[in-house]
């Protein structure tokens, strides 16, 4: 997925990425990260959530929670939602029930 998103980043962020990546280009006014250096770092930071999905993602439901996923798949296609829609409840489910869980 691409996006394109507006952030405000303060400058003592910005501070901070210029230290973090030495060898990136800086701003002459504070030695502040520039613009791709601030894209360079979090993208290097999504990259890393992308790497460490699979602890989480794969891991395998308890027979409750399979039972709930199978009866709400049933209820959704009788609703005649698409694959596409069924997967992204099911994953905002879990999303969801993660969230609860860390919470506790």
């Amino acid at each position: 997925m691409r996006l394109r998103p507006t952030l405000v980043v303060s400058d003592t962020a910005r501070r901070m990425i210029a230290r973090m990546y030495p060898a990136h280009a800086r701003t002459a006014r504070g030695h502040m990260a520039t613009r791709a250096s601030v894209i360079s770092y979090i993208q290097s930071r999504l990259d890393a959530i992308s790497a460490l999905s699979p602890w989480w993602d794969d891991e395998p439901l308890r027979p409750d929670e399979a039972a709930d996923a199978t009866a709400a798949i049933q209820y959704l296609r009788q609703a005649n939602k698409t694959d596409a829609e069924i997967r992204a409840w099911l994953l905002l489910q879990r999303a969801r029930y993660d969230i609860r869980s860390v919470g506790k």
